[in-house]
């Protein structure tokens, strides 16, 4: 890979940020046709809940925050929840959360490896980048269910506070799997220790960068949302269709950003 020496090392932020909206603005619709994979079945999958169990969701929730992390409680509400809504999730929710997880990889695989063709001075082409997805989506699915084994308890976890300072370091030190896969080809277990080896003794900086990165994103997302919502009289279900619009945009973004670090951090490390 010609490596471009306008690549940020890991700190310097503004310069990510800066080469971030560079490369998204100078190949906009080979981007925003790869976020489009992953948009279309959140939007279905949205769509349908809205229409089926989003009272009963918005009720566990509720519910859940009334329990004041008492878990056997919370447990038995989340227990109620999935056997009275057990048929419904089994034959229709999980096969298109499937899709979604399948063409979410598809479509961040496809932008990694456009961010590198951009920072090897090259235009960025769908049409490349899903061809080399496809020839390593076994990877990328066996990779990501290796790290949801990893994580599934400290997620659990999450549901009380000592759980998310445990999952923020394993999801940190595990952030470049994909991104070993996509541009370095490495097999599963050996993209896990490269993304273990990166973040070492870069962790608080990686944590902060990607900190940083989603802030703007979401941030920016829920302004151009705003707007929108102020000026057009949006409904329940128009809302949703506004939220997957912005989101298609902004998709890009985060995975964008993650490619350069990623090349910076690996460049750094062998300087």
């Amino acid at each position: 890979m010609n490596q471009n020496n306008l690549i940020p090392f890991p700190g310097e932020f503004t310069k990510l940020v800066k080469l971030t909206f560079d490369a998204y603005k100078k190949n906009f619709g080979a981007f925003l046709s790869l976020s489009i994979i992953q948009a279309v079945p959140n939007l279905i999958i949205s769509l349908l809940i809205f229409f089926t169990i989003r009272n009963e969701i918005t009720v566990l929730f509720i519910n859940i925050e009334n329990a004041e992390e008492d878990a056997t409680l919370i447990w038995t509400l989340i227990s109620n929840f999935l056997s009275k809504n057990s048929s419904f999730i089994i034959i229709a929710l999980l096969p298109l959360f499937l899709v979604s997880g399948i063409s979410s990889l598809i479509c961040s695989g496809g932008i990694l490896l456009g961010a590198a063709q951009f920072c090897s001075n090259e235009k960025v082409s769908a049409t490349i980048c899903l061809n080399y997805v496809f020839s390593r989506i076994h990877k990328l699915i066996a990779a990501n269910l290796l790290m949801i084994l990893l994580l599934i308890i400290p997620i659990i976890l999450i549901l009380f506070i000592f759980g998310i300072p445990i999952f923020l370091f394993l999801a940190i030190r595990l952030w470049f799997v994909n991104s070993s896969i996509m541009l370095e080809n490495k097999n599963v277990l050996d993209s896990i220790n490269y993304s273990w080896e990166l973040t070492q003794q870069r962790w608080w900086i990686t944590f902060g960068t990607v900190f940083g990165i989603f802030c703007l994103s979401y941030f920016s997302q829920q302004i151009i949302f705003s707007i929108i919502n102020s000026i057009f009289s949006v409904t329940s279900v128009n809302s949703i269709l506004l939220i997957s619009l912005t989101s298609l945009f902004f998709i890009p973004l985060t995975t964008i950003s993650t490619a350069i670090y990623f090349i910076g951090l690996r460049e750094s490390k062998q300087n």
